[in-house]
């Protein structure tokens, strides 16, 4: 290290390693020993101000070691430190009068050998304090004061009637007064001279951060906090935490002061939970509970009156009362009068017991309510107010309706119940049994009744039914649920479920049992069909002898493996369960090769998204791959893989593999013939052009012929079959012509593909069709991106889009402002999508969506529609591999959505 000059000390600093070093362990300052000046050290601001003197006006003060160091001992230190492996210790370091404090130190060594000292001073109590100012020259007058203040605040605390207790910079105990014994049940420990944190070993962290910032000179308070003891108690407190100083106006410490408020806290929740009790129980019981104060103002009206009334409580005059709420007599037949309302009633009367009256509601039910009421008082004794509490007995009034008619109902409902029914004494006799019941088990009721449910019920579910009926009689339970069987009259067994309940008299006393029993036999049959179906099925999967079927996890840890899978691979259900990757049957370059279609960067995913994203792929999922045998061999399979989920989790994954070996020999065989039959259609194709070509040359002989014909004889043209002949003549010209523009499209497409810029094709169009579109009043928009480029023929695109932007100028509409829109988009599988929408008259597609590209189809009355133009034009885009779609409604406008190969610079 050069020579340290107070600008550079930021420069070591700035050092990580130096810099964390003092920062951890520098927590009073630091200083710094160069070898080449062994008589100096450095000191920085820190540790000089801590040591009393001024602080330098920069960062470092350079001075003699021998001012602030014993010098001898400091010579041996240096010395000793370069053999030393922990490099750490304690020195003394001179204070501004005079007297040594003791600091512990670490030291790290830089590379150019200078030492860095971190210093932490060593905390002593406050009687030693006092004895190092002893030792360091303090008169005996200063030691005198200060001992006197000393006592004088140990007293204080002491005898103080809070909480306080006074501690030196290490947490250790100086002195604190009963009152904290007390609250804190430390009575009959001697605390003075233990750490805090050993009487209460419970406090966390959050405590001791607060604990060391008020020994840098911060005050912290709380008006309340709860304080968890060690053996789970709590004591809620109020609390203060100062530090004290010393005579050198330094910390010497901190006094915490508190005060137990757990009686006030608990009185609180107290008070705070009946309150709430009350008011919950006054919102949820079905009582209407109704208050007034001395002067006859509601003061509660709760939540069930609200709701008999449909109305909340709000001031209305006494007389209003009983129209307002709805009062009336228990018959109904007339409102209340002021003195009979129960409320005012009790209020003036002291009480009221049983008063009924109705109350009939602005909307909802009409009820009958009891009322009682009594008067309250004040603490004084003084009237104020009354309270009445209403319970709705409209059931109670209609009690002894639904009893005169629950006995006919019971029996109606017993004797009709679609599930067996039936009524059994304490001894398990039959009393009552309805029609189903004996439907099920074939007896009828009387040859019941000389029978128990012990008598058909079978031997092996005898035990669990009388144990459970047991437990009813005994009060252990309400009902039970079981299965058991019955013995049907003919000796067949049936499956049922039985619920029993026990109906018992006004003592308690069991009187019969109710029991509910629905025949399952056909369930139960169906279950043994299900769990049959589930044998075949494992069956089935084991003996697939010819497809492999393979199960994983979700890792991709093969966890089944059929008997066609064994075959297949060579290997057995042993060897690959929960052994085997399912990455071990498969080719590595191919799964290489399919991870590239599916992750952007592929040589860091892992297993377990591979199978999700291959599984989700509707390109990948169903695809001919390549398995591997035990032995190393490889064949082609064609592959399905599925996800396995369980409540929309995920939990593994079905691979299921055909064996395509032959498939791949016929494939080739099958590409002979496609190659042979390429070749045959090429043949066909020159012969379409010969046929063609002859039959234009002789079309035009015809037409040339006609046409001498009426030059020599004039008069021929008013004749009716001449000029049928010469019409006829002038359609197969056309026709010849049109088949041998579609016979033309698919020629040598291939070699004449390229890049064409649909922006300018479409500015190409627009500007040789802008006479006819200004004649028909028609606007072209082309709104397509100079840079999308397709891939294709440039007399096919310019075409393509000619006749379409022609077509829409001619069936454009005169009845509104015509616009021909022109937009494209590049789509994600690589094909880009043109739509060419306008206005115009639009297209009956119902009608004629079938036969919209057809040759000679037309859909307009326009004298020069000769459907031939839509017909090359889908040619045309086919030729290039693309399609079109058409969106259209008559009088609204149409949309042609041509979608052509995008074209790939690379």
């Amino acid at each position: 290290m050069q020579n340290v000059r107070e600008h550079e000390i930021s420069l070591i600093m700035q050092e990580p390693h130096v810099f964390e070093f003092v920062q951890k362990y520098g927590l009073h300052g630091f200083l710094i020993y160069k070898p080449e000046e062994p008589d100096y050290i450095w000191l920085n601001i820190q540790i000089l101000r801590y040591l009393g003197f001024a602080p330098p006006s920069h960062i470092l003060k350079k001075s003699k070691a021998e001012e602030y160091l014993k010098f001898s001992n400091w010579k041996e230190l240096i010395l000793k430190i370069k053999q030393d492996p922990e490099k750490s210790g304690q020195i003394r370091l001179k204070t501004s009068r005079g007297h040594f404090r003791k600091f512990s130190y670490k030291v790290i060594q830089l590379p150019d050998g200078a030492l860095i000292f971190a210093l932490e001073e060593q905390k002593q109590n406050v009687i030693q304090q006092l004895s190092d100012n002893i030792a360091g020259g303090t008169s005996s007058e200063e030691i005198s004061q200060m001992k006197k203040r000393f006592e004088l605040k140990r007293l204080f605390i002491e005898q103080a009637p809070s909480a306080i207790a006074m501690f030196d910079n290490d947490l250790k105990y100086i002195a604190v007064s009963k009152r904290w014994l007390k609250d804190y049940h430390i009575e009959n420990i001697d605390v003075v001279g233990k750490s805090h944190y050993e009487i209460f070993p419970e406090i966390g962290e959050d405590w001791k951060k607060i604990h060391q910032e008020c020994l840098s000179g911060a005050i912290h308070s709380m008006d309340e906090e709860c304080f968890v003891r060690a053996d789970g108690s709590k004591n809620w407190i109020t609390w203060e935490v100062r530090p004290w100083y010393n005579s050198e106006n330094r910390i010497g410490g901190i006094i915490m002061h508190t005060a137990d408020i757990t009686d006030i806290k608990n009185s609180e929740a107290e008070n705070h939970r009946k309150q709430e009790l009350m008011e919950k129980v006054l919102e949820s019981v079905e009582v209407g509970i109704v208050a007034c104060d001395a002067k006859g103002n509601l003061t509660l009206f709760n939540k069930a009156t609200k709701d008999w009334h449909g109305l909340p409580a709000k001031p209305v005059p006494k007389e209003e009362l009983s129209m307002h709420y709805g009062l009336y007599n228990a018959d109904g037949t007339r409102a209340l009068e002021q003195h009979e309302i129960p409320l005012i009633k009790a209020f003036n009367n002291g009480s009221i017991a049983n008063e009924v009256i109705r109350i009939r509601p602005v909307r909802g039910e009409e009820i009958t309510v009891s009322v009682n009421g009594v008067q309250l008082f004040d603490h004084d004794g003084n009237l104020d107010g009354a309270v009445v509490a209403m319970h709705n007995i409209n059931h109670r009034l209609q009690a002894e309706k639904k009893l005169r008619i629950s006995e006919q109902t019971f029996r109606g409902s017993f004797e009709h119940a679609a599930i067996g029914m039936a009524i059994l004494d304490i001894n398990g006799n039959w009393l009552s049994v309805n029609k189903s019941l004996c439907n099920i088990i074939g007896y009828t009721e009387e040859e019941l009744r000389k029978l128990t449910f012990q008598d058909i019920t079978h031997p092996d579910d005898l035990n669990s039914d009388l144990n459970l009926l047991n437990e009813l009689v005994a009060g252990q339970r309400e009902f039970y649920h079981m299965e058991k069987r019955y013995f049907h009259k003919n000796g067949s067994i049936v499956f049922i479920k039985l619920a029993v309940s026990l109906v018992r008299d006004h003592k308690g006393r069991p009187l019969h049992f109710v029991s509910q029993i629905t025949d399952i036999t056909k369930e139960k049959i169906a279950s043994e069909k299900l769990r049959s179906t589930l044998n075949k099925l494992e069956g089935i999967f084991n003996a697939s002898t010819h497809v492999s079927i393979i199960s994983t996890d979700s890792e991709g840890r093969i966890e089944s493996f059929n008997k066609g899978a064994e075959r297949m691979l060579g290997y057995t259900q042993t060897e690959v369960s929960q052994q085997l990757n399912v990455t071990a049957i498969h080719v590595s370059k191919e799964l290489e090769s399919f991870s590239k279609n599916l992750f952007s960067d592929y040589e860091n995913y892992d297993l377990p998204q591979f199978l999700n994203k291959i599984s989700n792929s509707k390109n990948l999922k169903n695809k001919d791959w390549t398995y591997v045998r035990k032995d190393g061999t490889e064949f082609p399979v064609q592959l399905a893989i599925t996800s396995i989920s369980d409540n929309g989790e995920n939990t593994g994954y079905l691979f299921m593999a055909i064996d395509i070996t032959n498939l791949k020999i016929v494939e080739e065989e099958l590409s002979s013939v496609m190659t042979i039959t390429q070749e045959q259609n090429a043949r066909l194709k020159n012969f379409a052009h010969i046929v063609s070509h002859n039959l234009r040359s002789h079309s035009s002989n015809i037409g040339m012929l006609l046409d001498l014909a009426m030059r020599d004889y004039p008069e021929l043209k008013k004749n009716e079959i001449f000029s049928h002949l010469n019409n006829a003549s002038g359609n197969l010209s056309e026709t010849i012509e049109h088949l041998n523009e579609v016979t033309l499209i698919n020629t040598a497409v291939e070699e004449n593909l390229g890049a064409v810029n649909l922006c300018k094709s479409v500015e190409n169009i627009t500007h040789s069709i802008t006479a006819i579109a200004a004649r028909q009043n028609v606007d072209i928009y082309n709104n397509i991106a100079e840079d999308i480029h397709v891939l294709g023929v440039p007399a096919y695109i310019d075409s393509i889009l000619l006749n379409f932007m022609t077509n829409a100028v001619k069936y454009s509409s005169s009845e509104r402002d015509a616009f021909i829109k022109l937009s494209a988009n590049v789509l994600g599988d690589g094909f880009v999508r043109i739509d060419i929408e306008d206005n115009g008259l639009g297209i009956d597609l119902k009608k004629h969506g079938r036969k919209l590209f057809g040759m000679y189809k037309t859909f307009h009355k326009h004298k020069d529609s000769r459907g031939i133009g839509l017909f090359i034009t889908k040619n045309q885009i086919e030729a290039l591999q693309g399609k079109v779609q058409v969106q259209s409604a008559p009088g609204q406008g149409t949309t042609f959505s041509i979608y052509l190969k995008n074209y790939d610079k690379s």
